[in-house]
């Protein structure tokens, strides 16, 4: 993970705020609440379409570049789903904010988990 530091320096070397990156981040959330369907790559390759339902998400405290997001997969086992939203380094290098999907080992402070899952029982989710 990039220090916050050097993607507070990028952001201003670009124009860009956090507040920028909070604009951002509530695009992706309405974006999220017409999403009917996730996207998966399967270890062969594949990729499939998933039912989703409802979500909730949660700013990291101590990197607010990446918002966690727990999500319904609905089916005949309903499943959750644990991934994020970050700011693309790459592509602010280029002079753009862009958020990138990460899944792959979504490392959470303790203490925002615990505030993540609350919100996910108050929803109704779990």
């Amino acid at each position: 993970m990039v220090k916050m530091t050097d993607i507070i320096k990028l952001l201003k070397e670009h124009g860009y705020t956090l507040e920028d990156v909070s604009r951002a981040f509530e695009e992706k959330i309405k974006e999220l609440e017409k999403k009917k369907y996730a996207e998966e790559r399967l270890p062969s390759g594949e990729i499939v379409k998933r039912p989703v339902g409802k979500f909730v998400t949660l700013r990291q405290s101590n990197y607010p570049v990446k918002m966690i997001v727990l999500q319904e997969i609905l089916g005949r086992e309903p499943e959750i789903r644990i991934g994020y939203y970050i700011v693309s380094e790459k592509k602010l290098r280029e002079g753009k904010l862009s958020l990138q999907w990460g899944e792959k080992n979504p490392n959470i402070p303790k203490k925002d988990f615990k505030l993540l899952i609350k919100k996910a029982e108050e929803k109704g989710i779990i």
